[in-house]
This record gives structure tokens, sequence and C-alpha cells, in this order.
């Protein structure tokens, strides 16, 4: 298989083929695994999302499905219509003296939007772009993003499960430097499935914090573990690559609010911001097992410092 850093040298030819491709532009893209479609990529806005055409929401994965079909993911629940699903959004962008917010969409100033997408082996190539809705002169694109989204065949150790590996790689659109500003959440985030609340879900960070404490604590790995519609266990692992900005990053999470529903957030602007130089591409890592039955905390231990040994 080809690497990730080949498919990025191939991606303009790989896009020129999907765009090309009908069955490679639909509203909905999935990944396969072991044969099983568990992996949805949202290509496109959202035709009918909850609260109207303001919250066209793209380029995030929903639903996400453990290997027995079991939904981890919330996509729009009602306390906030912006979460969606597994997504990685910047909360602000700042370019001169402006301050642009991409976390809200329905706001109407940043937006996130999908752009391109290409199926390869295992995943999916995607291109997005984010606009300032509200620049002096019309809307103008800040950045460029392309995520490289991979998904492993079904394991049965620990525990029957896969991994789902993501490479974000941005870029300036013009020959401004521009800065993510520090906010208490910012980036690469779960809501998680509606089915999991504070009486039959757990939260456990590599060190050692727990619901009621991991919030605005460092973590290189969240486990989140709960019960299903059907009372078995499933759970998430979400792992950041030491190789990211900030790392271990400082988590958002959410303790008893919102009826103890489950926000997990690494933010890597937290204490401090990052600036992004004309034509210099900057990447994050992250990697998710998802799973059923349950992973102990020495096991997912060794599954992020497998994570964290892997080169580019």
């Amino acid at each position: 298989m080809p690497s990730p850093r080949t498919f990025t040298t191939l991606l303009p030819a790989i896009l020129a083929f999907a765009i090309a491709c009908p069955s490679m532009a639909s509203d909905r893209v999935t990944i396969k695994v072991s044969n099983d479609e568990l992996i949805s990529y949202q290509a496109t806005p959202l035709s009918t999302p909850k609260g109207g055409a303001a919250f066209q929401g793209s380029n995030f994965i929903h639903p996400l499905k453990t290997p027995s079909g079991f939904i981890v993911t919330d996509c729009q629940p009602d306390d906030h219509k912006h979460h969606f699903g597994l997504w990685w959004p910047w909360k602000f962008i700042q370019t001169g003296n402006r301050k642009i917010l991409c976390w809200e969409l329905q706001k109407g100033d940043g937006l996130i939007q999908a752009a391109e997408n290409a199926q390869i082996q295992n995943g999916l190539i995607t291109k997005s772009i984010y606009i300032d809705r509200n620049a002096p002169d019309g809307a103008v694109t800040l950045l460029n993003e392309t995520t490289i989204i991979t998904a492993s065949d079904i394991l049965k150790q620990p525990t029957t499960g896969y991994f789902l590996d993501l490479k974000i790689t941005q870029q300036t659109e013009s020959n401004t430097a521009i800065t993510i500003p520090t906010h208490h959440y910012s980036g690469f985030s779960l809501r998680g499935t509606p089915a999991w609340h504070h009486d039959n879900s757990t939260i456990l960070t590599s060190e050692g914090k727990e619901r009621l404490t991991a919030n605005f604590s460092h973590a290189r790995w969240v486990k989140v573990e709960g019960k299903t519609d059907s009372s078995e266990d499933a759970g998430i692992i979400l792992m950041s690559h030491p190789t990211n900005q900030a790392h271990p990053e400082k988590l958002r999470t959410w303790d008893t609010q919102h009826k103890g529903a489950v926000f997990i957030n690494f933010n890597t602007v937290a204490d401090k911001g990052w600036r992004f130089e004309p034509h210099r591409k900057y990447s994050r890592r992250y990697r998710a097992f998802v799973y059923d039955g349950q992973v102990s905390a020495t096991e997912t231990e060794v599954l992020w410092k497998t994570y964290a040994s892997t080169a580019e």
C-alpha cells in the first residue's frame, strides 16, 4: 500500500479522477472496514440540517460505528446543533486585526466547507477550505485543508475493534500569515452518542483523570466506554500523536453538563496560539480505536505507544 506521503503527492490527479466519478461525489462517503460500512464522511453540506440552512455543516465523520454496528457519535444534538460527530474545526482564525469565528457556523462568520474527496485503499483523501464570509472585499479562503482518513481491518485484540487514522494538513491560501488564537476549546473533537451519559459511561485519560477531573488536564489519550442500546459494552479511544503541536494537548471535556453528554476536545491552542506562515504546511495526527467490549487502561497505553512509534 502506498504511503500517505505518496497519496499527498498524487492528490491533484486523484481528485481530478474523483470529480469525474459521480460515485465519489455523493453527499456522504463511506469507508469500509473488513467489508462493513462503519465510517461515513460528510462530503457536502447537510441538505436538511436541524436548525435550518445556517447549520449546513460538512467535513466531519458521522455515523461512526463499532464492528457490531453501534454508533458512537452524535450529530447536531439539540443542545449544540453545531456539533458534528467526529470533527476538527478551529474555533477562531486571526488574520490581521480580524478574528473570524469558525466553530459556530450558524453565526455566519467563518465556514468550513468540504470541497473534494477521493477514495483510496482503506480510506479517503478529502480537501476542504476555511472561508471568511465577511471579508471586506467579499468572501475569501483563509486555509486549505487536506485530510487523509484511513481505517484498519477489524482486529480481535485487545477486543473486537479497528483503528481510524486522520492526518490533517493545512496551508494558508494567501501570502499573509494567520494565527489560530487561544481559546478553551478548538480543534479535534468528539460528540459522543446520545445513548451515553454520566450514569452509563466512563471517561479515562492517559494521566488517570476521570469524567469529573479530566477537563483542562493534559492527555495523550482519552478512553470513553459505555453501554449500547442492548446493554452491551462499547467504546472509543482517541489518541494524539506525539508530533502534534502542543502535545500532550490540553483537554476540554464535560462532566455532568448537558445531562452528562460526552464531549472530548484535544485543544492544540489552549495555552498558546499557533502561527501559520505563508506557503508552509502544518499537520496534526490522531488515531481512534473504535470497539465492542472493554479495553483496560494498560491495554490502552500499549495501543498509544504503538501509535506513537509510527512514522509519517
